[in-house]
C-alpha cells in the first residue's frame, strides 16, 4: 500500500505498529477519562464520548494529570484495551514511562499540522526505526 502522507518523529519508545488513527486534539488524562477494563473514552458532550482507544494509535498533544496516568495504561493493557502505539507533540514523562514499561511504541511528532492531517480512522503506521509515522489510507 503506497504512504499518502509522512510526518517525521523522534522515537522515545521504540516499535513498530499499525491500527486506525484516533486524533485528540488536546492533552489527554486517562483517569476519569478512559475505562481501562473497555478502553472507552468517557467525554460527555464531545464527539469523542464512547469511542474505544483500543487498537488504536492515539495521536494528541501531551499527557496531563498525575502518576495515575501510567496505572490507567497498564490496565488497559492488561484487559487488552490499550493503543498500539502512541503519537505526541509533546513528551510527558508519565506517558512515557507507561509505553515503556509496557511495550507500546512512543514518538514525539516534529510537525504539529499531524493534529490537523491524520483525521481519526485513518489507517496509519509508527515506524519508530525509520522514524516516521506514515498514513497509509484516508477516510
Amino acid at each position: 500500500m503506497e504512504a499518502l502522507k509522512q510526518f517525521q518523529v523522534r522515537t522515545v519508545s521504540p516499535g513498530m505498529a499499525s491500527g486506525p488513527a484516533l486524533v485528540i486534539k488536546e492533552r489527554l488524562s486517562l483517569k476519569g477519562s478512559v475505562d481501562p477494563k473497555t478502553g472507552i473514552l468517557r467525554k460527555p458532550g464531545t464527539p469523542l464520548d464512547g469511542v474505544s482507544i483500543a487498537g488504536k494509535v492515539l495521536i494528541f498533544i501531551s499527557g496531563k494529570g498525575s502518576s495515575s496516568w501510567s496505572g490507567y495504561f497498564k490496565m488497559a493493557c492488561r484487559h487488552n484495551n490499550s493503543s498500539v502505539a502512541i503519537v505526541n507533540l509533546e513528551i510527558d514523562p508519565l506517558v512515557a514511562s507507561a509505553c515503556v514499561f509496557n511495550d507500546i511504541p512512543l514518538v514525539q511528532a516534529e510537525d504539529p499540522k499531524i493534529l490537523d492531517e491524520v483525521k481519526s480512522g485513518d489507517l496509519v503506521t509508527v515506524d519508530s526505526e525509520r522514524g516516521l509515522v506514515i498514513i497509509q489510507q484516508q477516510c
